[in-house]
């Protein structure tokens, strides 16, 4: 039996894409991409050459127009040099410039844009950048995975280079997949610096594919068990897209790509697609022990209640609530990914002894270790409230899904 499914489907008027563990009938990933302005649509990751409106010294940033009439932010404490193109980088940044910039957070709500002028391309093993020269293996490898995967990074190469943790999915084979990934975006960063030098402001010089195929990409699941992996789309138009883009990205992956033909019964009510996300929209989510969750958002943060609910006779049993506090842990971190929370969640766990408290934290952080997006626990408060930040770079799920209809 087929363990994961990787789904893309039409839904209002956009691509939903989800990975599902069939053995659970579970999500493990879910986004939404708005095709309906796709011509003025950014993805995070697309370079532009802006212009730059003001510099605004007692915050150490620039506001960069990166289109007619759209404006972004750009820290200017980072150390990056950054790429002009209107005249010889002399240490300032000043107004009148033409900067390149990359696009590294969507702007939500009042905030603009977020934009770098660390450059960086992305690929399915490495990522390669024009901010800092080192060489290195994501942290989330073992200390004996990156001491492996460090020799495939060519020792000529001028540019920064990260190894990505889907690296790891070839030790034990050839690494020369990770070797040839990096030298053929070394190549590709030298044509975007040497073509954007050369370009007008507000041209758009690199574009991210979509974020749908980017996350299939990444997806370490797919990576590590492509035998029992299937990725599917009841979409022609979609499919073809699909094939080009894994022909070109992953083509030892080609064969696990299909098309679904029933149009009598879509994939989206196949896999009840509408169902599971009206329980990710929903502020209670059920666990299976009968304990449940309340997930509520403020205006500062997010708050999660851990309630035990139906268990209700082993209420003194101190390891009884460890085990109910452990199940809600992993569920928090699912709904978290999920739902694309960010910025402050601070989680009530049932009370419990110290002892398991301890051990508690660190199954969460073992947990939150594991996520894609940085996601960190920081601390237990005396009250016994536990504190986890997430990086903020998208909207969540909520926000996508704002006004659309399947």
């Amino acid at each position: 039996m087929l363990e994961y499914k990787y789904a893309l489907t039409k839904y209002g008027s956009g691509i939903l894409s989800f990975t599902l563990d069939t053995r659970e009938n579970r999500l493990t990933s879910i986004a939404y991409t708005d095709s309906s302005s796709k011509a003025d649509s950014i993805s995070i990751g697309d370079i532009f050459v802006a212009k730059v409106k003001n510099v605004v010294k007692n915050i150490n940033a620039a506001f960069v127009e990166y289109a007619p009439d759209k404006m972004g932010y750009v820290s200017l404490e980072n150390k990056c040099k950054p790429v002009l193109v209107n005249r010889a980088y002399d240490g300032r940044l000043i107004a009148g410039d033409e900067v390149i910039v990359q696009l590294e957070k969507e702007a939500v709500r009042t905030k603009e844009p977020v934009f770098t002028t660390g450059l960086s391309i992305a690929g399915k093993y490495c990522v390669v950048s024009n901010a800092k020269p080192e060489k290195g293996v994501s942290n989330k490898c073992t200390r004996a995975e990156k001491e492996q995967l460090i020799t495939a990074v060519p020792d000529d190469i001028s540019y920064g280079v990260v190894v990505r943790t889907n690296a790891a999915s070839l030790l034990g084979a050839s690494l020369e997949p990770v070797t040839d990934e990096c030298i053929k975006l070394c190549a590709r960063m030298d044509k975007l610096l040497n073509d954007g030098r050369h370009r007008t402001c507000y041209s758009r010089i690199f574009k991210v594919p979509e974020p749908y195929f980017t996350s299939l990409r990444d997806d370490a699941r797919i990576a590590q068990n492509s035998g029992d992996c299937q990725i599917i789309t009841d979409d022609r138009e979609l499919y073809e897209q699909l094939i080009d883009f894994m022909e070109l990205n992953m083509p030892e992956l080609v064969p696990l790509a299909a098309f679904y033909e029933d149009e009598s019964y879509p994939l989206k009510k196949l896999y009840s697609v509408d169902t599971k996300i009206k329980e990710l929209l929903a502020p209670k989510v059920w666990l299976r022990s009968g304990a449940y969750l309340v997930i509520e958002k403020t205006e500062a943060m997010y708050v999660i209640d851990v309630n035990s609910g139906k268990n209700i006779v082993k209420k003194e049993n101190a390891e009884f609530i460890y085990n109910i506090n452990c199940e809600a842990a992993e569920e928090i971190i699912r709904q978290i990914r999920l739902r694309n929370l960010s910025g402050i969640i601070m989680v009530d766990f049932i009370n419990m002894d110290s002892g398991y408290e301890d051990m508690l934290m660190q199954r969460l952080k073992g947990l939150a270790a594991k996520e894609k997006v940085l996601t960190s626990v920081v601390d237990i408060t005396p009250l016994g409230i536990v504190e986890i930040t997430r990086k903020k770079t998208t909207k969540t799920l909520a926000e996508q899904l704002k006004g659309v209809r399947g």
